[in-house]
């Protein structure tokens, strides 16, 4: 019975014209929009290594310098992308995706790609994230608004459930069919994620993340599927469901998500890069650093019984400069600290909005998946930093061991630098960070529990319709 239930709802989802020509639109957009992201992929993967090659040459042939000369000179580094960024690239055009690693300095991300673009091009960006975030809910309210209540309004639902038809088989049949059609679209998705798997050096974190990505919006689908045959259950006209579902669509996907971010950073507001970057040089060029260094020396003069930092069995300038990174460490340590933890109140505030509205849990895990979310982007920017430490250390190290034996002005060369390995950016595996996600997964699991109640009690209803 309920086979032909299926193929007679099949039958009739086919005999309405518009639902063509909305799935035709909506293929082509995504289409459009999954060619366009893997473009600006490869354009950005391939300036990436671009730059991370000639960085490392401009390193390798600076010349002959003193070490801490070097350590000024510095060196820029890039933060690769994974495939998925074409599918979503999240907020990688607001972050800064290149680090300047120098000496006395931690900086913060830098070239934001969304600075360079004029306002209005910020509204007319079409990239595959945004087609299955806002435009495919629509699309499948606009297909499945009508399936119940256009049948009741033209009279054939009391005789469909008056000849037998269970109203739960009925209701599952729409929702199949619904959900079956919705799927479809995904397949440039479907077809992108088993064609990135192939020729990456990492397959099984790829895999992996590709499957969770699928699994987040095909879940996405069903919980718009059930909604939509349960919202056109409920309600009497196909008028009055496609405002509902069109109201419902609005708030989740454009009111909410806007208001949530807006309350995070009202609530927990942030400096500006530029007042932040203030801050750490007045807390860190103080009076008690020139304590600090004081007291560090007077202890190396203790230490080895002499009067005179020139009687030092090594050259104290080195040792002094790896002291004062050292006391800046720890200051950057606790300043980007407490802002890391503003920054993560205000990405807890907005995730705990998802149980509101399911598309923010849906474009957090999304992001999340793809690497190109906040918490992804905090693990690059840790990764940078302790390779400038570890640069900083060398050099350091190699003036403090190597200066007080030549007479003059200390020079070192290739030999050196070459002591610095190239940065190489290790992407984290997403169980890693899965735990920051907890709020996400809680409530996308809700909402389809609290679609599948929904779609309940609308089949609970439909068993008295032959009785109204």
């Amino acid at each position: 019975m309920f086979r032909e239930t299926l193929t007679k709802e099949w039958l009739d989802a086919k005999r309405q014209g518009q639902l063509w020509w909305l799935s035709l639109i909506a293929s082509l957009l995504l289409l459009l929009a999954c060619t366009t992201g893997w473009q600006s992929y490869q354009s950005y993967q391939s300036d990436a290594k671009e730059v991370a090659q000639q960085e490392q040459m401009r390193w390798l042939n600076q010349g002959e310098k003193g070490p801490h000369s070097a350590a000024h000179y510095g060196i820029y580094v890039i933060k690769p992308a994974t495939p998925l960024v074409a599918l979503d690239d999240g907020l990688q055009e607001y972050q800064g995706n290149v680090v300047r690693l120098e000496a006395h300095t931690r900086n913060d991300g830098m070239f934001r790609t969304v600075q360079d673009n004029l306002p209005m091009a910020r509204f007319g960006s079409l990239t595959p994230a945004f087609v299955l975030q806002v435009l495919l809910p629509l699309l499948i309210l606009l297909i499945g608004y009508p399936m119940f209540s256009a049948e009741r309004e033209q009279g054939t639902l009391k005789q469909l459930l008056a000849s037998g038809v269970e109203p739960l088989q009925l209701f599952m049949a729409k929702c199949c069919v619904l959900f079956a059609i919705s799927a479809t679209l995904l397949l440039p998705v479907i077809v992108y994620l088993l064609f990135i798997q192939f020729g990456q050096s990492d397959t099984a974190k790829l895999a992996s993340r590709s499957a969770g990505f699928f699994m987040v919006y095909i879940s996405y689908v069903a919980l718009w599927s059930i909604i939509t045959i349960a919202m056109s259950c409920l309600l009497k006209s196909a008028r009055r469901s496609l405002i509902a579902l069109l109201t419902i669509w609005a708030l989740s996907t454009l009111l909410i998500p806007k208001l949530a971010m807006n309350y995070s950073t009202h609530v927990y507001p942030l400096d500006s890069s530029q007042a932040f970057q203030n801050r750490l040089k007045r807390e860190v060029y103080t009076e008690h650093r020139e304590m600090a260094l004081e007291r560090f020396k007077q202890s190396l003069l203790q230490e080895y019984a002499v009067s005179s930092t020139n009687e030092l069995p090594f050259d104290f300038a080195g040792a002094r400069l790896q002291f004062g990174e050292q006391y800046a460490d720890a200051i950057f340590d606790r300043l980007f600290g407490e802002r890391l933890e503003q920054l993560q109140s205000q990405t807890d505030s907005y995730f705990l909005a998802s149980l509101l509205s399911p598309m923010i849990a849906v474009q957090s895990l999304s992001m999340a998946f793809s690497a190109s979310d906040f918490h992804h982007h905090q693990h690059f920017l840790a990764q940078a930093e302790q390779h400038r430490r570890m640069m900083q250390r060398v050099l350091n190290h190699n003036q403090r061991d190597h200066a007080h034996k030549n007479k003059g002005h200390y020079v070192a060369n290739l030999s050196l630098w070459q002591q610095i390995p190239k940065f190489e950016y290790q992407p984290s595996a997403f169980t890693d960070l899965a735990h920051h996600y907890q709020v996400n997964w809680f409530s996308l699991i809700l909402w389809l529990i609290a679609s599948l109640l929904l779609g309940t009690f609308a089949v609970r209803k439909l068993t008295k319709e032959p009785l109204r």
